[in-house]
């Protein structure tokens, strides 16, 4: 049951995640990155097929999962509120992310506009996911909320 309740919270995330982050990428964020990826042009596929969007929201829903996973597994141990501890356990998340996309950056020829385009994106929607996450996670978990287990 505590693997059904985690994918079910992980799932409505991601709607949080797709639904609210759109709303504020679209005016932030998008420019700036379609810009980096129209510069680099041979670097990037335009367009995706079925398969594409499948796999990229399968591996966004992985990544997510395991943000939530981390944050059940701490929160007994970290300080705060939900929401709070929510911050912290996405904000090392976010870190984690934010390191393994520089590492990658400093590895490939293309402009590196895009790697940080993506870290800044990441911002957005980790707080925005933390958030949902600090409010949701009670009401999702019921009684694996209170032991951690």
């Amino acid at each position: 049951m505590l693997i059904v309740r985690l994918l079910g919270l992980v799932l409505i995330l991601n709607v949080i995640r797709y639904g609210g982050g759109f709303l504020f990428e679209s005016y932030l964020i998008f420019p700036g990155l379609f810009g980096a990826m129209e510069e680099s042009a041979s670097y990037f596929r335009s367009e995706f097929r079925t398969i594409d969007w499948v796999t990229s929201y399968l591996y966004n829903f992985v990544m997510w999962l395991t943000c939530v996973w981390v944050f059940h597994l701490i929160r007994p141990a970290i300080e705060g509120s939900d929401l709070v501890k929510s911050f912290k356990a996405f904000g090392i998340m976010w870190l984690s992310f934010a390191s393994v996309s520089a590492i990658y950056m400093n590895h490939y020829s293309h402009p590196r506009a895009f790697y940080v385009w993506n870290v800044l994106d990441a911002v957005l929607v980790f707080a925005l996911v933390a958030i949902g996450n600090g409010l949701l996670y009670r009401r999702m978990m019921g009684r694996y909320a209170n032991n951690g287990v």
